[in-house]
Order: structure tokens, then C-alpha cells, then sequence
């Protein structure tokens, strides 16, 4: 491969990680409403999820899976109906979140009655409360395998890209460099996201991201219904 493939390739890469998409929502929300682990486990698991696209690109598996129309509509179906869930459990903890009752500073009286000894209502969770690791890392791989459009994205940026008779270094130099720039990529944006003057104000609002990451999800799990329908 020329230099000139590689450039093109890398070009054409961060092309498409950088666009807004399910990836990014769920990197962002996860650091910002969370924390800055949270996000950050999310984003190693959204790259885990593009690790085995770029795999199966390279084994020429996806350039099979496009071919095979029921195959790809039962990967769309099962994307959608993933996504849908995120929208459905993003609305449920926005509408919750804005139906609790307010915590009550500490040492507070409300009302000029005695000062109540908890900063919360009992049980009560807040919406931004981080994901368990496991949680974390399995929301990003999951979000970002059930993108059932990266079987086309990789099929034709290796198709248009890569040669067929590439070497296996030059193979394993894509790989790397690939991972690499969407690992550094999806990494700087959980970082962003928990840059605590911007998690601040998200979590002043927890309710309003959770309805609007939730509708979001939603509409992106029904346009992936309707294209694989």
C-alpha cells in the first residue's frame, strides 16, 4: 500500500467516528451524567465493538454479510430493538428523574420545620448516577455492534481502500492504525464529557439529557427499523 492509502484510509476513518451517532450519545451521557471512568469504559467498549467490524472487514466476512440480505436485516432488527431499549430506559429515567421529589441540602428546614437528618429522599437514585464497569464497557460494545450500518461503512471504505492483495503487514499496520485513532478518538470524548464545569451543567438538567438521549435513541432504532423493513 502507498502512503497515499493510508492517508485516504485515515481520512475516510475519522470521517465516520467523528460523526455524531449512537457511539458517541452513549460515551457522552455515560461521562458526563456519570463519570469520567464510566465514560471512558464505555469508549474501550464502543472500540472493542469496532475492533470486531474491522476484523471481520479484513477476514472480508462483512463484504459476505452484505451479500446476504436476511443475515443483515436480522443484525438491523436486533440493532433497533437495542437502541429502542436505550430509548425507552433514557425516557423512563428522565420522566423518574423529574417526578422525584428535590433533595434537601443537608441541615436544611423546609418550611421552618426541623432540620431533616438525609440529603435525599429515601431510595431515591439520581439520574446520573455511574454505570458499574461491566455496565459501562458492555452499554458501549453493545451500542456500537447493533449499528448494523457499519456493515456497509467498512465494506466500502475497505473495498475503495485497502487492496485485495495487500501484504500482511501492511494488513496489520491498518489495524493498528485504526484502532489506535478510534480508541484516542472515543477516549478524548469521554474525557470531554466529564470535564467538570460541562458534567455540571448536564447533571443540573439530568432529566432534560435523559428525555432527549432517550428520544434520540428512539428515532435512530426506528429509521434502522423502517431501512431494514
Amino acid at each position: 500500500m502507498e502512503v497515499s492509502q493510508y492517508l485516504a484510509l485515515l481520512g475516510l476513518w475519522i470521517a465516520g467516528i467523528v460523526a455524531p451517532g449512537p457511539d458517541v450519545l452513549v460515551i457522552l451521557r455515560n461521562s458526563s451524567l456519570g463519570s469520567r471512568t464510566a465514560g471512558v469504559l464505555t469508549a474501550v467498549g464502543v472500540m472493542t465493538g469496532n475492533l470486531v467490524w474491522i476484523t471481520l472487514s479484513l477476514t472480508g466476512v462483512t463484504v459476505l454479510i452484505s451479500q446476504a440480505d436476511t443475515v443483515q436485516r436480522l443484525i438491523q432488527v436486533a440493532g433497533a430493538l437495542f437502541l429502542g431499549w436505550l430509548g425507552v430506559s433514557g425516557i423512563r429515567a428522565g420522566l423518574a428523574a423529574r417526578t422525584a421529589p428535590a433533595a434537601v441540602p443537608a441541615g436544611a428546614a423546609p418550611s421552618g420545620g426541623p432540620a431533616p437528618s438525609t440529603v435525599a429522599p429515601p431510595g431515591a437514585a439520581p439520574p446520573g448516577r455511574a454505570p458499574g464497569p461491566a455496565r459501562a464497557f458492555l452499554l458501549g460494545l453493545v451500542t456500537n455492534l447493533s449499528n448494523a450500518k457499519a456493515i456497509i461503512f467498512f465494506v466500502a471504505l475497505f473495498a475503495n481502500v485497502v487492496p485485495a492483495g495487500a501484504r500482511w503487514w501492511e494488513t496489520a499496520l491498518v489495524f493498528v492504525l485504526l484502532v489506535a485513532v478510534g480508541l484516542a478518538w472515543f477516549t478524548a470524548v469521554a474525557w470531554m464529557g466529564s470535564v467538570e464545569r460541562l458534567a455540571a451543567t448536564f447533571r443540573r438538567h439530568g432529566a432534560a439529557v435523559e428525555l432527549a438521549a432517550g428520544a434520540l435513541f428512539l428515532v435512530l432504532a426506528l429509521a434502522l427499523l423502517v431501512s431494514a423493513l
